[in-house]
């Protein structure tokens, strides 16, 4: 017998749900497949029910004019907007139904309504799993009838994609029909495709949505005003269901979800739709490593896993039964650390989000409840990024192949391995531009994991004294690609929005000699440097000479250091023991120094005389590499190499080239 409460869910989920009627300006209505409000505006549907065949019989893609979308009993107007895949996947679809949709992912489609309406959206599950053994239940349209069916959840098929039972039949045409977890009242995913000549079939997780994040829209005028769609999609639905939830005279999800015997734990549906709601009024999260970060504050190193949270809400889903068992106090821990994040951005929303947590708090145990109000009152933690080139072969007293290590570094005793290069090149090694190449799309997400309170973390690239001349503050990290879209400048450097020193790699692994460690302490312990002029052409003072030089001493080269000369001179000052130096990688005149080496060596001496330690040093220059106007700091180098934090050791046994 169906439960009032679970009759109410089934009612929700029948008003949510709509039917796609095709070409709004066809001779007559046709049906296409069902789709489910989820926020006001947005209908969701699967991106094959919007591909139809033409006359001579081919596939085609039918989302780009006016559709006609069947709502609560009336026709009204709706533009695909977003498509994944988009509009050219049709051409490549010439088999069988079973075959091609179940090989196209995430198969997601976004209609926008460009008439109002007053139905109500469907809750969406924040969790990135299914309800595997759960009784679900499946309501659309097939036709001009609605359409529902009831089935168990048996297990995944993909990371994306889970299957429905074959304990209900699901018939041809009902694709983008809505699935409901009835246990705990939440929409789960959407449903895909029947099993071919047999019952049960599969549905697409929620999941799939986040792949929003890189796609463009096909109407651009009805996008979404910010960049990333997902993360204003999901905004908009908790904001929704938020102030529904306050201001609503009926029954809604929420209430629903509180009364259902299954709803249990420490978090009460009343509390996440709160906590979502305060949570989607903050500016979003810049890229999925921050909210991975936060999450793996709260429950630990490695617990966070593909599907990369992309929104706040994603963060939210991950702490449901942490293994400690305190679940209130994870995700109130959450919620600090996000009011953390974003204090700079909207010191108004955070002081909310934070005060709404720690009121929140009072059912805490009393240690819990100290460490909850410790932590919204420390500044937030930012990492150091360590990017590491380790010479693996060297061929005539040169490193030619290199593994590759990205490393989060918050102390001494709190290093964490981000990323390593794959098997073959740890064993074999690969060439620095490879290594380079392949590094750009992890360090995104290092960085964003780095990042702290809205400040850009710093970056230390660890290489050998031959590539000291690589440029890696020009670098844009990403994916090859990913600089595309409607961007309307050009991507700014890595080493104009944060700090980007070197530091030796060979020097990892080994306890700071004494004239390293010494010389770093004493400039530590005092606010003036003092240029120590070098020429790239000049043989070098030695050892001895750059052993003795004052402790305030900053060695300031005025060409590249990779080879010749200027490589000679490189060696000669780390093994006296120097942590920092300066110098340019544009190219030297031939013959003897000109006047750009003269302005360089004068302009290094101003920019050391008006800084305060030698800790201002890697911003100071960050800020002229961001400038862009300072002609003599083009390629500007800076050696910042902490004998208090040493490197560990990155390489392994290294062999000469036969």
């Amino acid at each position: 017998m169906v439960s009032q409460d679970e009759q109410r869910l089934r009612e929700l989920a029948r008003r949510a749900s709509v039917a796609i009627e095709g070409d709004l300006h066809g001779e007559r209505a046709e049906f296409w497949g069902s789709g489910l409000l989820v926020a006001p505006e947005w209908v969701l549907t699967c991106a094959h029910v919007l591909v139809r065949r033409d006359s001579t019989g081919r596939r085609r893609w039918a989302g780009d004019r006016e559709l006609g979308i069947r709502v609560g009993g009336r026709l009204v107007r709706g533009r695909a907007v977003y498509a994944l895949p988009g509009p050219d996947a049709p051409a490549r679809w010439e088999q069988d139904d079973e075959a091609e949709y179940s090989r196209t992912m995430p198969d997601l489609a976004l209609i926008r309504l460009l008439d109002p309406v007053r139905q109500g959206c469907v809750w969406l599950s924040d969790r990135t799993v299914p309800p595997v053994s759960s009784q679900v239940t499946m309501v659309g349209w097939l036709g001009q009838d609605p359409w529902d069916g009831t089935c168990h959840v048996p297990g995944n098929d993909r990371i994306d994609v889970f299957r429905l039972g074959p304990d209900s039949e699901i018939p041809p045409g009902v694709s983008g029909s809505l699935v409901v977890d009835l246990a705990h009242g939440r929409v789960v995913g959407v449903v895909k495709a029947r099993r071919k000549a047999r019952d049960g079939g599969k549905a697409v997780l929620l999941t799939a949505l986040r792949a929003l994040a890189g796609s463009p829209p096909l109407v651009p005028a009805l996008a979404f005003d910010g960049n990333d769609p997902y993360q204003e999609l999901v905004r908009a639905h908790d904001r929704w269901h938020y102030q529904q939830h306050r201001t609503g005279a009926d029954r809604t999800w929420i209430d629903i979800q509180g009364a259902l015997p299954d709803v249990i734990g420490q978090w009460t549906p009343y509390e996440r739709v709160q906590a979502l709601g305060l949570l989607a009024e903050l500016p979003p999260p810049a890229g999925p490593g921050v909210v991975q970060r936060l999450v793996e504050q709260v429950l630990g190193p490695g617990t966070v896993r593909e599907p990369l949270p992309r929104a706040w809400r994603d963060g939210h889903g991950l702490l449901y039964e942490p293994e400690d068992g305190r679940e209130r106090y994870a995700f109130l821990s959450y919620l600090v650390r996000v009011a953390a994040e974003v204090r700079r951005q909207d010191p108004a929303r955070a002081e909310q989000l934070r005060d709404w947590a720690l009121d929140h708090s009072l059912e805490l145990p009393t240690s819990d409840r100290a460490g909850l109000r410790e932590l919204a009152e420390s500044p937030a933690a930012q990492a150091t990024v360590v990017v590491a080139f380790a010479p693996v072969v060297w061929a005539d007293g040169r490193p030619e192949r290199f593994r590759w290590e990205i490393q989060l570094v918050r102390g001494a005793d709190d290093r964490e391995v981000a990323r390593v290069c794959d098997e073959e090149a740890d064993r074999e090694g690969i060439t620095f531009e490879d290594a380079v190449e392949q590094i750009q799309e992890p360090l995104v997400l290092a960085l964003d994991r780095a990042d702290g309170a809205g400040l850009p973390a710093p970056v230390e690239i660890a290489v050998p004294v031959e590539r000291f001349d690589t440029v890696a503050h020009a670098w844009t990290p990403g994916p090859p690609g990913a600089a595309g879209g409607r961007a309307r400048r050009a991507v700014r450097a890595m080493g104009a929005r944060r700090p980007v020193v070197v530091r030796n790699v060979e020097r990892g692994g080994r306890m700071p000699p004494a004239e390293w460690r010494y010389r770093w302490e004493e400039m530590r312990r005092h606010a003036e440097l003092r240029p120590l002029p070098l020429s790239v052409l000049d043989e070098s003072p030695g050892y001895e000479k750059l052993r003795s030089a004052p402790w305030e001493s900053v060695p300031v080269l005025c060409g590249p250091v990779g080879d010749g000369r200027g490589l000679d001179i490189m060696l000669d000052v780390l093994e006296a023991g120097h942590g920092l130096a300066l110098w340019r990688t544009t190219a030297h005149p031939d013959g003897a120094c000109d006047g750009s080496c003269l302005e360089f060596q004068h302009q290094a001496d101003l920019l050391l005389a008006r800084l305060e330690g030698a800790g201002a040093l890697p911003e100071s220059v960050r800020a002229l590499r961001a400038g862009g106007d300072c002609s003599w700091a083009e390629g500007i180098m800076l050696l910042y190499d902490d004998a208090l934090l040493p490197l560990p050791e990155f390489a392994r046994p290294s062999y000469e080239a036969s």
